[in-house]
């Protein structure tokens, strides 16, 4: 018997592609995640856009919109997603690059494809806005540590919960903030298990990670007033949001939190 909690379960995003497409990948939104995203990596991985063939894994890929555009070209490339649209979204962005020869596709959720590959098999992995929608993601973290070569890297980046609570203040929804009740319902775009940062940076320690960087994803951009944000220039958002987004107490208020983690084993 399925359960009706949708916690309980991982979200497939089949039937929502367009909502992504509009509301974030085709926005700002997305925009700035790419541009802080992109400068994380290259401070703390300079080593990604010099060396070659390093086997990288996108967990998760959605339209594979960061490593289509940020991942050099002369790397072995390995997406999966559960969502048999956002994995054909992603051939799309790929084919696009001319970089067939180089990309394997996987039709499936990352806990199925991770238990079919052998260990230690990545030099990087990305997990972009993935924990956030698995019903266990200390699993999940584990299986992608198992995944990583010794010296290997993790980007991950998740949904804020401090974000969501913050936000529903402002927003005056203060009966939600009031019951703890900030999970999305599992239909929309609202994560179903938004992730407290401490929490994740500490479960990643304990499995012997060590941070290299943390950032915070749209820091104030999602609190600006629609007709404040729209006279403003994308261009200006964009770097106050780089600014501020490893500075405190900006950083905690982020939609999304961006860690750059080394497998120190």
């Amino acid at each position: 018997m399925s359960s009706s909690n949708p916690r309980d379960s991982d979200r497939n995003f089949d039937d929502i592609k367009g909502l992504f497409q509009r509301r974030i990948y085709q926005t700002s939104k997305g925009r700035i995640r790419l541009a802080v995203l992109d400068r994380d990596l290259r401070a703390t991985v300079p080593a990604l856009y010099g060396e070659k063939d390093w086997p990288i894994l996108d967990a998760g890929c959605g339209e594979a919109q960061f490593a289509s555009h940020f991942i050099p070209a002369q790397h072995d490339l390995t997406l999966c997603d559960h969502s048999t649209d956002m994995i054909e979204l992603a051939r799309e962005q790929i084919h696009s690059r001319g970089w067939e020869s180089r990309c394997r596709f996987f039709n499936e959720g990352i806990q199925a494809f991770s238990a079919k590959q052998q260990p230690q098999s990545y030099q990087l992995i990305l997990c972009h806005a993935v924990l956030e929608w698995v019903a266990d993601p200390v699993a999940l973290l584990k299986q992608l540590r198992s995944l990583l070569k010794p010296q290997g890297y993790l980007s991950l980046m998740f949904f804020n919960r401090h974000s969501t609570v913050f936000r529903c203040l402002v927003r005056g929804y203060l009966d939600k903030a009031k019951q703890d009740n900030v999970e999305g319902s599992g239909q929309g775009l609202t994560p179903i298990n938004p992730l407290v940062p401490a929490d994740i940076i500490r479960t990643t320690q304990d499995l012997g990670f060590q941070l290299l960087c943390h950032s915070g994803v749209r820091v104030f951009q999602d609190y600006m007033h629609y007709d404040v944000r729209s006279k403003r220039s994308e261009q200006d958002i964009t770097e106050l949001e780089l600014q501020y987004s490893q500075q405190e107490p900006y950083r905690s208020l982020g939609r999304y939190i961006h860690l750059v983690l080394k497998y120190d084993d």
